[in-house]
Parts: C-alpha cells; sequence; structure tokens
C-alpha cells in the first residue's frame, strides 16, 4: 500500500516550487491578507479531530470530522493512495472489492480524501460529504459498520456534485432525509453531466421515509430571450438583428434560483428555493422530537 505523508498544516511555509497552479494564488492570497494584519490559524482535519469546532459549542452546535481517515503503516501515518476501477461507473449493489481499483490516481485521491463533517444542531444532523468517491465511501462504510464513526443525517450535502463516482452503502448509511446536489457546469465544454441519473435514483431509493426531499441547485432556472448582441453595441430592436459586425449572436440570459435554503432551531426545519415569481417558492417543513424522528407537518402562511 502506498500512502502520501509530509501532509502540510500551513500553505504559505510551502516553497513555490512544490505548489500547483492552484495554490500558488491561494497562498499569495492569505499572505496578502496576512500583510494587512488579519490573524490566520491553519490546522489539517482527519477524522476525530472534532477540537477544531469547540468554538461553536456555545451556539449550540458540535461538529464530528468523520474523515478523511489516515492509515498507519508501522509508526507512519497517511493518506492512501487511491486507485481507480476499470469500468468506474456507478455501482448499484454491495459494496465493491477493494482490490478493483487498481493504480495511484491522484484526481481520486485528492478527491475521495475531502474533508466530512457531520454537523449537529438540536435534532438535526447535517452531513458534508465534499467530493467523496466510491472507495473512500467505502472506507466510511467500513468504519460506520465498526461502530467508529456515525454517518447518518437527516440533512445531505450530496458528494461531488452528483458524479457517477458514489458510494450506494454510503448513501444507505447516511439515509437522508433532505439531500441537496450542489451541481452546474460552468461551460459547455465542460459539461460532467452531473447529476448523474443513478445518483439521483439512488438518493430516492435509499432515503429516509416517502416524505424525503432531493435538490439539485440548477434545476430552478429559466430562459429570458435578449435578442441580436453585439459585443460593442448591445441588442438590437424588436428583433432585428444590428448592422452587420464580427460575433454577434442571438442572445439568451439564464437566471437560476438554485439555491436551497435551510432554517431550524433544533426542532423544527423549513427547507426552500426560491422561483421566478417573488410570491412563489418551493417549501417545506418538518418537526424532529428527538435525532432520526423528523416527520413533515404543514407551513402556516400569515
Amino acid at each position: 500500500m502506498t500512502i502520501v505523508t509530509g501532509l502540510e498544516q500551513d500553505i504559505t511555509t510551502v516553497d513555490d516550487a512544490e505548489l500547483n497552479k492552484y495554490f500558488k494564488p491561494w497562498k499569495k492570497a492569505l499572505l496578502g491578507w496576512r500583510e494587512d494584519g488579519a490573524e490566520i490559524e491553519f490546522q489539517s482535519l482527519s477524522k476525530g479531530d472534532d477540537d477544531a469546532f469547540e468554538f461553536l459549542a456555545e451556539e449550540g452546535i458540535a461538529v464530528e470530522v468523520l474523515g478523511p481517515i489516515l492509515t498507519e503503516i508501522g509508526e507512519v501515518k497517511g493518506l492512501r493512495f487511491l486507485g481507480k476501477r476499470d469500468d468506474d461507473g456507478p455501482e448499484l449493489g454491495d459494496q465493491v472489492p477493494d482490490s478493483e481499483f487498481k493504480g495511484l490516481d491522484p484526481g481520486h485521491t485528492i478527491n475521495g480524501h475531502s474533508i466530512i463533517l457531520r454537523l449537529t444542531f438540536g435534532n438535526w444532523r447535517l452531513l458534508f460529504a465534499g467530493d467523496l468517491n466510491k472507495q473512500a465511501g467505502q472506507d466510511l462504510v467500513a468504519a460506520h459498520e465498526a461502530g467508529e464513526i456515525d454517518l447518518q443525517g437527516e440533512i445531505f450535502k450530496v458528494p461531488h456534485h452528483g458524479s457517477a463516482d458514489f458510494s450506494t452503502p454510503f448513501i444507505k448509511a447516511v439515509e437522508p432525509l433532505v439531500s441537496v446536489v450542489s451541481s452546474g457546469d460552468e461551460t459547455f465544454e465542460d459539461d460532467h453531466i452531473h447529476p448523474r441519473a443513478t445518483l439521483m435514483s439512488s438518493l430516492g431509493r435509499y432515503s429516509r421515509n416517502d416524505a424525503s426531499l432531493v435538490f439539485v441547485t440548477e434545476l430552478v432556472a429559466f430562459f429570458e430571450k435578449v435578442g441580436w448582441v453585439r459585443p460593442d453595441a448591445g441588442t438590437g430592436i424588436d428583433d432585428e438583428p444590428p448592422p452587420p459586425r464580427h460575433e454577434e449572436f442571438f442572445g439568451f440570459r439564464r437566471t437560476a434560483y438554485g439555491q436551497v435554503r435551510l432554517r431550524t432551531d433544533g426542532k423544527r426545519l423549513l427547507v426552500y428555493t426560491n422561483s421566478g415569481q417573488k410570491d412563489r417558492k418551493e417549501d417545506y417543513a418538518f418537526v424532529a422530537d428527538a435525532p432520526g424522528e423528523a416527520k413533515p407537518v404543514p407551513i402556516l402562511k400569515a
């Protein structure tokens, strides 16, 4: 087994030669903030580092760090290099044997070792799963089944924008009531086909009860016709194209109302999204008398 060691706490102390194009501007920004007088503390997190969030206790919020899970080889600790299956599509059955994940894949390793947090406020538990993938998800399920961690959560931030590289047993262990898929590809050329139909099906199948909800942030959107557009002259009039110029096009404007809002007092939960109409929202309410005992209730409107 190969593991990644030398995990850094403070990126500002790492030489630029060891940083890629994404980390260099991040380091520069942090150094700039520090020069302006900002006090910045750094801490790498792995399973069990719950004390990093003790400052939230006075607000009645508890945070558990469930992952990543460090691997120990002798006296050495690190993050194990994750592999890739020959067929890396969705697995809708039981755990996949670890031997099927082959090679050392940097992308899968980075995503799989996302920080996994479970936040508890009152009777509601929110599980944030980062860009977790199938192989790392199965490691978390093994820890869950061994009683080392508890993955169950009423509110579920779905891993990796709804990627096909997900663990069905992980979703079963979470057993969510409200699932939120943060999805939306930035460009036509960068379309990852998120969220996948198999993922959406699994969320519905393994949710807590018939009242469970699945939200996708990019679904609540509409297109508004703009008309003919010239980059240096604006739009045409009455849908008539402007005088011929280079790069003119017929434009549409896309407005998205995908933000999913949650409000809770520890017992009651309201979840809703906006729409293109100011007086219309998609909204649902629940009451939980104890963790895991949520039930839907009517929404009272003034």
